[in-house]
């Protein structure tokens, strides 16, 4: 068994401390212990965990639910609910983040072991699969530019760009729309979500957990109705640096994935790094969700 370093979220002095004992019995580090979310974010994202065991009801504004999204916007750190409750009505928003696993309070060693091995790895098999399509998407961009290049000097740049946006549209459509559509019926069913709100706060889960395995850290900003989808930083930078057009293979999965969910709106490229921003940005504009 290998020893992770583990942050642990718990509001109850007490139970935290037995947490931290059995932790360290079994061999892993313990990070740290902190008692709200707000505090749990700040820490994650300081010390970079293995693993974080967050109870979801935490005191203060902001529960464990709220933390673990705030955290997987920044960045991709397994996380196992420890809850006391079992009903679904407690359990309903949890799900939809898609965590690791589930803890019923109070447990033992061994099956808390046994969710943080199954947690790393989960983790770590996800991190394969998305260094596998990572690779595959800077494999396909190059295998595009050289088997296509002299019909693309032939043509205006807007051409180009819609041609390009088309040939990754194609390979989407094949080679994620049906992992897309299973996850994303998967979320809605156990998180029991009926309505479109619901329903696009999944699918910008989704996405996040999306670039967060491409070592994207992604943030969201909600406007009234109008999304504003963040890249905090770029790990092609070096290949959009030198073909700027290398960025539609990112605009290509915003754009497809978002007509997948079938919800009335469109999504814009507003800004990207490439380009000398701050930040890649996608403004989502929703009016069904505009009040």
């Amino acid at each position: 068994m290998s020893k992770s370093r583990i942050l642990v979220v718990e509001d109850e002095a007490i139970v935290a401390m037995g947490i931290k004992q059995k932790l360290e019995d079994l061999g892993h580090q313990v990070l740290g212990i902190v008692f709200t979310g707000e505090d749990a974010v700040k820490r994650a994202l300081e010390t970079k965990p293995d693993v974080i065991l967050m109870d979801i009801v935490l005191k203060g504004n902001m529960d464990g639910v709220e933390a673990a999204i705030k955290i997987r916007n920044h960045l991709d750190v397994p996380v196992i609910y420890l809850t006391a409750y079992s009903d679904d009505e407690v359990l309903k928003r949890a799900r939809i983040t898609e965590p690791y696993g589930y803890i019923l309070k109070p447990f033992k060693k061994s099956e808390v072991n046994a969710n943080i091995e199954m947690a790393l790895y989960k983790h770590q098999a996800e991190k394969k699969k998305s260094e596998s399509i990572k690779n595959q998407i800077i494999a396909d961009f190059y295998d595009f530019i050289f088997n296509t290049m002299p019909t693309v000097a032939e043509q205006s740049d807007t051409e180009m760009r819609s041609l390009i946006l088309k040939v990754f549209s194609a390979r989407l459509e094949t080679e994620m729309r049906p992992s897309f559509e299973e996850e994303m019926a998967s979320l809605i069913e156990e998180g029991k979500v009926t309505d479109i709100d619901g329903i696009f706060n999944v699918y910008l889960t989704w996405l996040s957990k999306l670039f967060t395995g491409f070592g994207i850290l992604t943030t969201t900003q909600d406007e009234n109705g109008e999304y504003i989808f963040r890249f905090q930083n770029c790990p092609w930078i070096e290949e959009a640096s030198k073909k700027p057009v290398f960025c539609l293979n990112c605009q290509a999965i915003v754009n497809q994935s978002m007509q997948w969910t079938e919800i009335d709106g469109s999504v814009e490229r507003k800004l990207t790094i490439a380009e000398g921003g701050d930040a890649c940005i996608f403004r989502f504009n929703l009016p069904e969700l505009k009040k």
